[in-house]
């Protein structure tokens, strides 16, 4: 009866000595079972080693180096073995025998699940990545709640401490801020400063002055100015104007929850986020939800939530992208494969790319309503609801327009009717106006806006409708301290 060479054991006992260790180290049921497996396929027992609880990090070069090291054991006693063999004279069958046998236990059977072990290890290694960027997120919050806190306490300014009155814009999909840009500059007044955070390769921050000129019209400067010589301005020096900050997302189509983090971190360096300065936020399309997530995180600091064109709903067209991100990317240029560093706890919310486990806007789109968040806040934590209540919410829809000819009864003249449809070409005028929020919203303006069809729809131009700058002028002036 074949018997396995004993040298062979002694080197997986010594090597099982090794893996118990380091499945202690980890305290990972995932590392736990790996090598549980590997040592049962080898018939060499299972893991001894207990583990306390599940880690989300662990270092896996190390273990595959540490396996790595164990083939090589393997392939030095293999070497020694046939040495040992070249040096008889005269071999005997049964010598012959227990080398083939010897090789092949260690090439096809040891080596091999050692290679399998080192698989199992990579893949458990995206698998604590994506679980540790599952909790960037409160791990984020919890960072800038104690940068809050500590910044209080020691009495830590900003650049913009002082600004009782901060406009904020955030963008939409597939979008940078540069469309709010040129609207909080036409809805800004004499005084205001605006700061742009773009997030081009340099990433550099844009600063403007709103002023009048030599014939004492509004004017801005189409080339920002150096931080330096905006200190030296009177409208920076006195603060009694209104600050726009105009944010531009790290990743276009970043999750909300990832925009409220990063978000919050900027306008905490900034100075903005204290007791005494009050937050207007304007928002487009998806921004909208990124808006209302951060109202959500931070209701204390935010005073009006102002959007247009947001999908407060599911959306059909973000599903169809998640769905279908090829044909979204050929025909409509849309990347819903663009991931950042954040994956939302919700299995349904998530996709992976490039082997990475991700959320974006897309997948947000698909799977929940913000209505959903919010009924979760609601049981969750009443308080934070109550002071969300608070907040002043205008929910306004873009419209296309349809013009249809007729002929007059009366006169025999053929004549045009123009009329508005249900939705701005991208998302329903029920969901923009956040129907399912109930009333949490306090109004729901509507606006015909120029655009048509799949390729130049009026969601993409209400950015700049001017009746959309003028409710950012009237809510900026009606909303101050």
């Amino acid at each position: 009866m074949y018997q396995r060479n004993p040298i062979i054991d002694q080197l997986l006992t010594m090597h099982k000595a090794q893996a118990e260790y380091i499945v202690r180290s980890t305290s990972s049921k995932l590392i736990k079972e790996a090598f549980t497996n590997s040592w049962n396929q080898l018939n060499n027992g299972s893991m001894d080693a207990s583990i306390s609880s599940e880690t989300i990090m662990f270092n896996p070069e190390q273990i595959v180096e540490t396996i790595e090291k164990w083939i090589n054991d393997f392939e030095v006693c293999l070497e020694d073995e046939e040495a040992k063999f070249a040096q008889i004279k005269d071999p005997l069958f049964s010598d012959e025998m227990d080398l083939i046998n010897l090789r092949t236990d260690i090439d096809q059977h040891v080596l091999y699940e050692y290679d399998i072990l080192k698989g199992k290890i990579k893949i458990i290694n995206t698998r604590f990545a994506n679980g540790a960027r599952a909790y960037r997120s409160p791990l984020k919050q919890a960072l800038n709640d104690i940068t809050l806190l500590y910044n209080d306490i020691n009495e830590i300014d900003g650049n913009f401490t002082g600004f009782d009155n901060v406009s904020v814009y955030v963008h939409g999909i597939e979008d940078t801020g540069k469309g709010f840009l040129d609207s909080a500059k036409e809805a800004a007044e004499v005084g205001d400063i605006i700061v742009y955070d773009s997030r081009n390769s340099d990433e550099e921050i844009e600063y403007y002055v709103v002023a009048v000129d030599n014939k004492g019209n509004k004017y801005i400067d189409n080339q920002p100015i150096p931080f330096d010589e905006l200190q030296k301005r009177s409208e920076y020096e006195q603060k009694t104007g209104r600050l726009h900050v105009v944010y531009e997302t790290e990743s276009k189509n970043e999750h909300r929850q990832k925009t409220s983090d990063d978000l919050a971190e900027k306008l905490i360096d900034m100075g903005i986020m204290n007791d005494e300065t009050m937050i207007d936020m304007f928002a487009h399309s998806y921004g909208g939800r990124r808006s209302l997530n951060f109202a959500m995180d931070y209701p204390d600091y935010v005073r009006s939530l102002t959007t247009i064109g947001t999908p407060y709903d599911k959306n059909l067209l973000g599903s169809t992208a998640n769905k279908f991100p090829g044909i979204a990317k050929e025909f409509f240029g849309k990347n819903a494969t663009e991931y950042s560093d954040y994956v939302d706890f919700n299995t349904e919310n998530q996709r992976t790319d490039d082997g990475v486990l991700h959320s974006n806007v897309y997948t947000d789109m698909e799977s929940e309503s913000m209505s959903e968040d919010l009924d979760h806040l609601k049981v969750a934590n009443p308080e934070v609801y109550q002071k969300l209540e608070a907040v002043e919410m205008t929910a306004a829809a873009g419209r296309e327009t349809n013009t249809v000819k007729y002929v007059n009864e009366f006169t025999g003249q053929v004549e045009t009717y123009t009329y508005p449809d249900s939705h701005d070409g991208a998302v329903s005028v029920e969901s923009q106006h956040g129907e399912s929020l109930g009333t949490l919203i306090d109004r729901r303006p509507s606006y015909d806006v120029e655009g048509k069809g799949m390729k130049n729809p009026a969601h993409s131009h209400e950015i700049a409708d001017e009746d959309f700058i003028e409710l950012i002028r009237q809510v900026n002036s009606a909303y101050k301290e």
